[in-house]
């Protein structure tokens, strides 16, 4: 294609297909998530599908069709057009607007291949970019297959280059085997069905059978692990407010009556309104996580949850055009918090900073970094991927929220309600997984480092696309001028 074409329209034809299918592959969940979470019929639920599959990463036919544009306009070779798709495709899928942001980099950590430890100097938007860089090398491997030699010789050089990034991952993992704090954090995972958290939601009952659960399994969880520190639960998990001057409410007290036995702080999702006088003026509920010590007493202020969900925590031009609300009541619309921020929490052995994320906040590199900046010692992911069922999307959601740990290079805390719940330290390890779909509560020895110093990803490796864009200026360039010369 990248010798033949001579229509940028063929090209983007051909990415454009290429993006559908892939896109069918890896987010084949929108539609069980329209049919559970939007209550859509099924029918409906797989146009969504479609459309999604249709519009969601026009990046890729976008960058193909440039790539040949570039390509008829500076007379590129077909080597020199496969380099700068690649990466005008790492440019574009850093600023193309999408729901989740699934790239190539996360295969890395997924697949275990220790190039994933140097996200920390570049992030996985940046190790996206070198994964598409090796498939554009293969793909200028092929094209000079005819060429035995030269093609033997690259493709040589091309697994050496492979070799020398996997040795400098390991080792550069292994700098991060330094620990001088530690905590035991114990996290439960209760199972909350779709329906029930629906009608929590909503003050339609199931709020105190859902407090009762969780403070049930944490009694059990305290039997098997009597040395734990803390106790964290999930997104929402108690379904009520929790704010200080909300404590009196009738499922706080039930909350506390059945926290105080165990003695052990929590970490929780819940609800968080202002202290407002007149409610009728502030109708704003916030998602929110809390540290609460055994009798409910805010440790700290409640961090509120930041990055909204589109058409699923709030409703886009809602607030210009208030009647959406009453067409679409399904769409929760939540306040919108002032993060990221750190929550204190003050132990025997000195404070520990939680750097709070909610659900899809763990997608997002520079909220993380942000946490990072505000001094987290350990960051915690509290989330409900119950709408997803047994689809790809847990496992994707799970690696891309421990990339943030490996960016920043601090230790992450998951507690979901239906999985996976996990742990992973700042040197990459990732402790026990929870089953899917499954109640079970498991302690993590989470190990940090105090003070731990600011990475390069965080200080400077996501400028990086200011070298992309000028590799790409000198491929382009370089192209033009072999061009010009070839002319004279």
């Amino acid at each position: 294609m990248t010798e033949e074409s001579s229509s940028v329209k063929k090209s983007f034809w051909a990415g454009w297909i290429t993006q559908f299918i892939l896109t069918l592959i890896g987010f084949h969940w929108i539609a069980y998530t329209a049919h559970e979470f939007g209550q859509l019929p099924w029918a409906v639920s797989y146009l969504a599908l479609l459309l999604f599959c249709a519009f969601m990463h026009l990046y890729i036919p976008v960058a193909v069709a440039a790539g040949t544009w570039l390509r008829l306009r500076f007379k590129l070779s077909g080597g020199q057009t496969l380099f700068t798709i690649a990466l005008l495709h790492a440019l574009l899928e850093r600023t193309w607007p999408v729901i989740f942001e699934w790239h190539l980099g996360y295969t890395l950590i997924w697949s275990k291949i220790p190039i994933y430890h140097l996200a920390d100097l570049v992030g996985f938007h940046g190790l996206s970019a070198v994964v598409l860089l090796f498939n554009a090398w293969m793909g200028y491997v092929w094209l000079k297959q005819s060429f035995v030699k030269k093609a033997l010789s690259h493709l040589s050089l091309l697994a050496l280059t492979f070799a020398a990034l996997v040795g400098w991952g390991f080792w550069h993992g292994k700098a991060w085997n330094k620990f001088d704090g530690e905590t035991k954090a114990t996290v439960v995972q209760a199972n909350i069905g779709n329906l029930e958290k629906i009608y929590a939601e909503q003050g339609r009952a199931y709020q105190e059978v859902i407090t009762r659960k969780f403070l049930d399994l944490s009694f059990a969880a305290m039997q098997k692990h009597p040395q734990t520190d803390i106790l964290i639960w999930p997104e929402t998990a108690f379904p009520d407010y929790l704010d200080q001057h909300l404590l009196d409410r009738k499922h706080a007290q039930i909350l506390i009556s059945g926290l105080q036995p165990l003695g052990r702080p929590l970490i929780t999702g819940a609800y968080s309104k202002d202290p407002k006088a007149d409610e009728k003026q502030d109708t704003s509920t916030y998602n929110a996580l809390f540290l609460v010590d055994p009798l409910g007493n805010n440790l700290d202020k409640p961090y509120r949850k930041t990055e909204l969900l589109a058409f699923g925590e709030y409703l886009p031009l809602s607030e210009q055009f208030p009647f959406l609300l009453k067409l679409l009541p399904f769409v929760s619309n939540f306040g919108r918090g002032h993060g990221p921020e750190v929550m204190k929490w003050e132990t025997a052995q000195g404070s520990i900073r939680w750097g709070g994320q909610i659900c899809y906040e763990g997608l997002y590199p520079s909220f993380t970094r942000g946490l990072a900046e505000k001094g987290a010692d350990i960051l915690v992911n509290v989330t409900n991927d119950s709408w997803f069922g047994k689809t790809f999307e847990p496992q994707q959601h799970l690696y891309m929220t421990l990339a943030r740990a490996i960016e920043v290079r601090r230790p992450l805390v998951r507690s979901t309600n239906t999985g996976v719940s996990t742990a992973v330290l700042a040197n990459g390890d990732v402790l026990q997984k929870s089953p899917l779909h499954e109640e079970w509560s498991g302690q993590f020895v989470i190990k940090y480092l105090k003070n731990a110093p600011l990475t390069f990803f965080v200080q400077w490796g996501h400028w990086d696309w200011i070298v992309i864009l000028l590799v790409l200026g000198a491929v382009i360039g370089r192209g033009a001028l072999n061009a010009r010369s070839r002319r004279s």
